[in-house]
């Protein structure tokens, strides 16, 4: 057997660790001499102290490994929580690489605050039309790319990829909102279905008339959805310079929705209703 030091390089873990897990009774050495005090440790406790050590590092209490180990959890049930904290630090890390690109995306209109005002810009109309959607709010980014992601596997599945238009996401509410936004993500269509659809994640998909928009602001934004800040500010500086006031709800139209793993690949369709600014008063 090995003194707690030797043990410690072993194991790859703090001396004082093991004195801690020892003082609390949750890994104790296999034998102590009582004559000098000193702890022995063998390697076949190593299992059991990287059981302890990989429940820590997953974020359960002291207390709970306690319990747990008196339980005997199996290593399979440890990978099986190894694999959902995985899952969660992944989505953490790609909220804190968006928060960058968004970071990133402001500075570049700090930098060309006039960048084209006019140049992509269309006014057009937009004829009333069936919309099979799905409206709720969203607490984060992550809820509305799920909804989105349930909307492309399970709706062209029940209608047909023929009978959709382009998938579309309208923004309701009266201010932008990074968190807790209402948004309704759907497909235009050329008739009303007969039933809703009940998504894997319990949304239910049904239809509405979306009315007919006399005049729409509109600009394209090709690549990943942080390039949008720039498209929003050019829409934004055209209407001011016009005669033109926003009078509905943004909708994002994606003629290319992007590929798994590419969102750079995406193009996608800002449009702003508006209704001329004498129609207001």
């Amino acid at each position: 057997m090995f003194r707690i030091g030797e043990f410690s390089k072993i194991a790859q873990t703090a001396i004082s660790q093991l004195r801690y897990y020892d003082q609390i009774g949750l890994f104790q050495p296999a034998y102590t001499d009582e004559s000098t005090g000193y702890r022995y440790y063998s390697t076949k406790q190593l299992p059991e102290l990287n059981r302890i050590i990989a429940l820590k590092e997953l974020g359960v209490s002291l207390e709970q490994i306690k319990k747990m180990v008196l339980e005997a959890v199996s290593a399979q049930e440890i990978r099986g929580m190894l694999m959902l904290r995985k899952a969660q630090v992944e989505q953490t890390v790609q909220e804190e690489i968006n928060r960058l690109k968004i970071i990133e995306a402001r500075l570049k209109e700090v930098e060309q605050p006039e960048n084209l005002i006019g140049e992509g810009i269309i006014l057009k109309s937009i004829s009333a039309q069936p919309f099979y959607s799905s409206r709720k709010v969203m607490a984060k980014l992550f809820d509305t790319i799920y909804l989105v992601t349930e909307m492309r596997e399970h709706v062209p599945a029940m209608l047909g990829q023929e009978q959709l238009g382009h998938l579309t996401i309208i923004i309701h509410g009266d201010a932008f909102s990074i968190e807790n936004t209402d948004v309704e993500v759907g497909f235009p269509l050329e008739k009303m279905p007969e039933t809703p659809l009940l998504l894997p994640g319990g949304d239910e998909v049904s239809a509405r008339m979306l009315q007919q928009e006399e005049k729409v602001i509109s600009a394209m934004r090709v690549g990943s959805f942080e390039n949008g800040y720039e498209k929003y500010a050019q829409i934004g500086r055209w209407i001011e310079n016009s005669d033109f006031r926003i009078s509905g709800p943004a909708r994002e139209v994606f003629i290319k929705p992007p590929s798994p793993g590419n969102p750079d690949d995406c193009v996608c369709e800002i449009q702003f209703p508006v209704t001329r600014s004498t129609a207001l008063v």
